[in-house]
């Protein structure tokens, strides 16, 4: 395996002016960065001393170590996890997924995420197999994966758990913040992804919170806690996201659907989601795709055999290069390269939020965002940015360049002036005022996002979701495909949900004072709602399953024909499907066109959960949207 030792020093002096250094060691060791500055020009984030506090942690150790002893990194099976650790109720501001967990011996507290699988053996196994290497990752900037668990349904992933905080919780808790803090926090995120990308592995779309600090102590060290495994899921469907008629994919990536987080998403990834099916991730069409945006691929040619002296019937150099080629292929589901150079990109519209406050694309609509992203239309507002040095600004524009070959990759981003230097030439002192103001309000509408489509999730079936929706709709006058915080929360107080209005404007309006107001594209929110009813709908149909799976001997997840009908027909079963406006599930039973339930139980064929499972939420939703219903897509 590839080396992701780094090491990075940068040093400045200048008369009577702060000195400031940082050095990252190899990981392994103690991993140190100290910074000193004048205690009137910096304090808090800016002294950060990465020293692993570990040894304090004996029990985390302990724990630990008996997931690194494990022969051979085997899932485990979902049942123990259960059995080994309390898993909480994610709360409403949790991300999606995302869940903690108490080690019943040892009391660690571990955080869980848990990801459908895809549909196909052979996606599932790239996912089972990226999992495995991720595991095998310990890089200081990376979060540890300590245990993974799996059923038929999904796979979960047992890590660390990063209690500091993110990068908003820091920087707003403080009275001051330079760009020279700027410059420390991009290239700890720069280093984490580097050590992915040595591994040949990557992320593809990184936003803020995918990094914590390990703990709220000063110098807790900031640490890449997800790896971006639904996107890359989905990105290997290659297919279509769905639209309004159709629903969703199983696999549907969340961030690709909340206007706070695709702002930072490449334009390339908007791309290889409008690519048209081919049911290969590894197609000739998606490395046309990719050739087209640009990219260096740097694939060996390969040239007709030669036949030697011996007459030998292979070409053992053309051999090696083409099982190299292969396995490069299937890296990173088959888009590394792609998945790197989107990394680079997300880091350079990270860098732009953590200067002037705003991101570079935000735009109140989603469909406005991503037409912004697709143009790499940005700009330097005099306003915000009359005190950020030029190295600063050359390197947010190298990240940001719309062709991927063209780029910055993260390796070079490294190499940098404004990130080898700390912002030497940038000017002291604190950020403009702006700066906080700014970061408060993004951070106050993603939080708004978040929680509200949470709390819709867990109230409305789909039906009473798309009819919120209309409400929110006809709110809005202008027709601008948006609404503003207040008048969101008067649509929810109108229509029966006054403690999720009230909710808004007591935990995030009142406590991230703005004197501006929170913008929320609600078709983009409604999305959210939807794909996350759709887990915890999918959650309890698997419960129900799973007790006929177990009945009928198997736990491989799959029931014969008439078996599924009764699971279909069971009380349980009736129950959910007349909550969720589908009395008797009749659009399942009966033959239907396509390849719905009606067809495969008419068949007397084995039925897989996954793939039962697609068919129904999707029939569930389509049965459930007005037919004069017109929804936003994340990628049109």
């Amino acid at each position: 395996p590839k080396s992701c030792q780094a090491k990075v020093r940068a040093e400045k002096s200048s008369g009577g002016r702060a000195i400031m250094g940082a050095q990252f060691c190899s990981p392994g060791h103690d991993s140190e960065i100290t910074m000193n500055m004048m205690p009137s020009e910096i304090d808090g984030l800016a002294k950060l001393n990465l020293k692993s506090s570990y040894s304090s942690e004996s029990t985390y150790e302990v724990a630990e170590m008996l997931a690194l002893d494990r022969d051979g990194r085997s899932f485990l099976p979902m049942s123990s996890l259960t059995e080994q650790f309390d898993v909480k109720e994610a709360s409403m501001q949790d991300p999606p997924f995302i869940c903690t967990a108490i080690h019943r011996n040892t009391g660690v507290v571990r955080r869980v995420h848990s990801l459908r699988k895809p549909l196909g053996s052979e996606r599932q196994e790239q996912l089972r197999s990226h999992v495995l290497r991720l595991q095998a990752q310990r890089c200081e900037g990376l979060a540890k994966i300590l245990e993974v668990y799996e059923d038929a349904r999904s796979i979960c992933l047992v890590s660390e758990n990063c209690t500091g905080g993110t990068v908003f919780d820091r920087i707003l808790q403080r009275q001051y913040f330079a760009e020279q803090e700027s410059a420390v926090l991009v290239r700890h995120m720069l280093q984490s992804l580097h050590s992915l990308h040595c591994a040949d592995l990557a992320h593809g779309h990184p936003a803020p919170d995918s990094f914590r600090f390990q703990s709220d102590q000063t110098h807790s060290p900031l640490k890449l806690v997800d790896f971006g495994l639904e996107l890359k899921v989905r990105l290997s469907e290659g297919m279509l996201e769905p639209t309004a008629a159709d629903g969703y994919a199983r696999t549907a990536c969340l961030q690709l659907f909340e206007a706070c987080r695709v702002v930072f998403c490449a334009p390339e990834v908007f791309r290889h989601l409008r690519a048209e099916p081919t049911g290969d991730a590894h197609t000739p069409q998606l490395a046309q795709s990719l050739s087209h945006a640009g990219y260096r691929t740097g694939r060996p040619q390969l040239r007709p055999v030669s036949f030697g002296e011996q007459g030998e019937l292979l070409d053992h150099k053309l051999l090696t290069e083409a099982i190299d080629s292969h396995l490069d292929k299937n890296q990173d589901f088959g888009m590394h390269e792609c998945l790197a150079l989107a990394d680079a990109w997300s880091i350079g519209a990270i860098a732009f939020l953590l200067l002037c406050g705003y991101p570079p694309f935000f735009a109140p609509c989603r469909r406005a965002i991503i037409a912004r992203v697709e143009k790499a239309d940005f700009s330097f507002d005099p306003p915000f940015w009359s005190k950020i040095s030029e190295e600063a600004k050359d390197f947010v524009q190298r990240c940001l360049h719309g062709v991927p070959g063209r780029r910055l990759t993260v390796a070079e981003a490294l190499q940098h002036p404004w990130i080898q230097s700390l912002a030497e030439t940038s000017s002291c002192g604190s950020m403009l005022s702006s700066f906080a103001l700014n970061l408060r309000r993004f951070y106050r509408t993603s939080l708004i996002e978040t929680f509200t489509a949470s709390s819709l999730a867990a109230r409305l079936n789909y039906k009473a979701a798309f009819e919120l929706q209309q409400h929110c709709k006809k709110a809005d006058s202008s027709k601008s495909g948006f609404l503003n915080s207040t008048d969101l929360r008067q649509v929810l107080h109108t229509n029966g949900h006054p403690e999720v209005a009230e909710a808004i404007g007591s935990c995030f309006a009142r406590a991230l004072r703005h004197p501006g107001e929170s913008y929320l594209d609600y078709n983009a929110l409604f999305d959210s709602v939807r794909l996350r009813r759709e887990k915890l709908l999918e959650e309890e149909i698997w419960a129900q399953f799973r007790d006929f799976d177990v009945a009928c001997g198997s736990g491989a997840g799959q029931l014969p024909a008439s078996r599924f009908a009764a699971f279909l027909s069971s009380t349980a079963m009736s129950s959910i499907l007349e909550r969720e406006g589908a009395p008797g599930g009749s659009c399942f039973s009966s033959p239907a066109q396509g390849n719905g339930l009606g067809g495969v139980l008419s068949e007397g064929k084995v039925v897989g959960f996954i793939e039962a499972a697609t068919n129904m939420l999707q029939q569930l939703r389509s049965s459930a949207r007005p037919a004069e219903s017109e929804n936003d897509s994340a990628v049109e």
